[in-house]
């Protein structure tokens, strides 16, 4: 059971089916899509079976059957993904359910690794980069949740090795939102202890490398030319900054969503499925789509894992950093029902949430809290 957890972990963890689709070609690319499905299905009638992810399948069962009754495209099409969506989150939340802080670290760690070596080895002339997460947006979310993750962690040299690695991998995407979203982390962590501030020790290592590798490969992006212009003290005007700006690429869908703003314009209008602009934000998806009642309900499981993340600060910190890392991720991105790793991560905080409400006194032994 393990090995087949593993390689499961693997295939969602790692983007595999979709960076095979992109990279080797669609017939393989739906081969390990499908072998995904496939897998969790052997591993949940494997395992033993325990209580379902009700939120995450109302949210589900609300996005798509409200977005349904408007959806234009083929039908075979929306079928078929949300099947395959409803397959992952009762068989992927058993999954879930065994794997401990230390293997979410590790199989993170490696798809973090993987923006390193498009760095070096396949440099692109936009000079950002993403490994097998294919978009530096999503890449950086990633890196900035296994650097929430670190916080969970008791190994002090496996610490410092996974915020180098996160922060480095992370800063390769030149992702914004990774930015904000790490410099909050970071005075979160000072809550924790005071020593973490030694975190500004490895960021002076950390942009050093940077410069190498620019130096080595030639990272070509203008954020990246920013972030040596601050740090040398030179100016760096607010148009540069707020170039490609989501708030522009939102207030395309403002009118649309006041349009229907009950039940929505139906599934693909909001999320570039039917050959339209993407809205990048999922809140705005949500509501765009299937309308206000299913944004609802979502809204109220990302305040059910922010309440429960922050009154359990003390004994796993980490939990509301992660939270706050996926909930800010959602306002730039719209692909909540489609990248199940990012539903994975969703699903992997609230069962930590769970086993805490329901075994208050566990220790971390138990919880699994401290494996490396």
């Amino acid at each position: 059971m393990k090995i087949l957890k593993y390689i499961i972990l693997a295939l969602v963890i790692l983007n595999l089916p979709s960076k095979a689709l992109f990279t080797v070609g669609a017939t393989i690319g739906s081969l390990l899509s499908y072998t995904t499905m496939l897998l969790l299905i052997v591993y949940y009638f494997l395992s033993k079976k325990t209580s379902p992810n009700w939120r995450l399948i109302i949210i589900a069962l609300a996005y798509f059957v409200i977005s349904a009754f408007q959806f234009s495209g083929p039908s075979m099409i929306f079928i078929l993904e949300a099947v395959k969506y409803f397959i992952f989150l009762v068989c992927g939340y058993e999954l879930c359910k065994t794997v401990n802080n230390a293997e979410m670290f590790y199989f993170i760690l490696i798809g973090s690794l993987s923006i390193g070596y498009d760095a070096l080895f396949v440099p692109t002339k936009f000079g950002r980069y993403s490994g097998v997460y294919l978009n530096p947006n999503v890449a950086g979310f990633m890196c900035i949740y296994g650097y929430s993750l670190v916080y969970s962690l008791k190994n002090t040299s496996i610490k410092l090795l996974g915020q180098f690695v996160f922060t480095l991998m992370g800063l390769l995407t030149f992702s914004r939102t990774f930015i904000v979203i790490w410099v909050f982390l970071n005075i979160i962590s000072l809550r924790i202890s005071i020593k973490n501030i030694r975190i500004l020790g490895l960021v002076i290592l950390i942009f050093s490398t940077l410069v190498v590798i620019d130096e080595v490969v030639g990272l070509e992006n203008p954020r990246f030319e920013q972030l040596k212009r601050i740090a040398n003290n030179e100016e760096v005007t607010v148009e540069e900054v707020n170039t490609d700006n989501r708030a522009d690429t939102w207030a395309h869908f403002y009118d649309d969503i006041l349009a229907a703003p009950i039940f929505g314009s139906g599934y693909g209008t909001f999320s570039g499925k039917l050959g339209s602009l993407g809205a990048h934000n999922t809140y705005l998806m949500i509501i765009g789509e299937a309308g206000i009642i299913a944004l609802t309900i979502f809204l109220a499981y990302i305040g059910y894992l922010f309440y429960w993340s922050i009154y359990f600060f003390k004994q796993r910190p980490n939990l509301i950093m992660q939270t706050i890392a996926l909930a800010m991720f959602l306002l730039a991105n719209h692909n909540f029902f489609i990248f199940y790793f990012v539903t994975f991560t969703a699903m992997w905080i609230q069962y930590q949430i769970y086993a805490l409400k329901n075994n208050p006194d566990v220790d971390e032994k138990q919880l699994e809290y401290d494996n490396i």
